[in-house]
């Protein structure tokens, strides 16, 4: 009985080596795609939330480059995080939303751009909160109407519609540059009689 308890170990353990030591064609990538000094910032972020879970701008600036990197998910955890202790700021708001949209949820998305556009309208802005200037203003507004237009449409099973949709809000258009005003041509002198 002893030895037959031996034998179920050893291949137990060689089963186990066997899936768990990887393939030798296996590469190994990061998991945040964006370049070494911006994983090193993530890092000091990180720990820096870790004393400090509430530090805002450290929040923003995380969620930033996670979306950067394209890891919705993490933006999405980390401004959640922050919610709990700035549910007033109209800039995890638009993260949130960014977030969501990333992730193809329309609904989610416009939800939270359109609590974002609430925020920043707000009228003294919530202390705490820098004020929503013109162009931030635009901005949301832009992404909220955006997002309304494809909140009833599963991104995920009909993208074209979502594109559709996204540019007849968007209107891509051309502006042409204004030309230099021509210099006014000289006079011809008068013809003497």
């Amino acid at each position: 009985m002893g030895i037959t308890r031996i034998l179920d170990l050893i291949v137990i353990i060689l089963l186990a080596t066997i899936l768990l030591i990887p393939r030798p064609d296996a590469t190994v990538k990061a998991a945040l795609g964006v370049d070494p000094e911006r994983r090193q910032r993530v890092a000091e972020l990180q720990s820096q939330m870790i004393g400090r879970p509430d530090d805002l701008e450290a929040t923003v600036e995380l969620a930033n480059i996670y979306l950067d990197g394209h890891r919705p998910d993490w933006a999405l955890a980390t401004v959640s995080q922050a919610l709990r202790y700035h549910p007033a700021d109209y800039r995890l708001q638009h993260l949130r939303a960014i977030a969501y949209a990333d992730r193809f949820e329309g609904e989610p998305a416009f939800e939270a751009a359109k609590q974002a556009l609430a925020l920043c309208e707000k009228e003294p802005p919530p202390p705490g909160t820098p004020p929503c200037g013109e162009a931030t203003h635009g901005r949301l507004a832009l992404l909220t109407t955006t997002l309304e237009a494809v909140a009833k449409v599963d991104m995920k099973k009909q993208p074209y519609l979502a594109k559709e949709r996204i540019f007849e809000k968007l209107h891509p258009t051309y502006i042409p540059k204004p030309k230099p005003a021509k210099p006014d041509a000289p006079k011809k002198p008068e013809a003497t009689p």
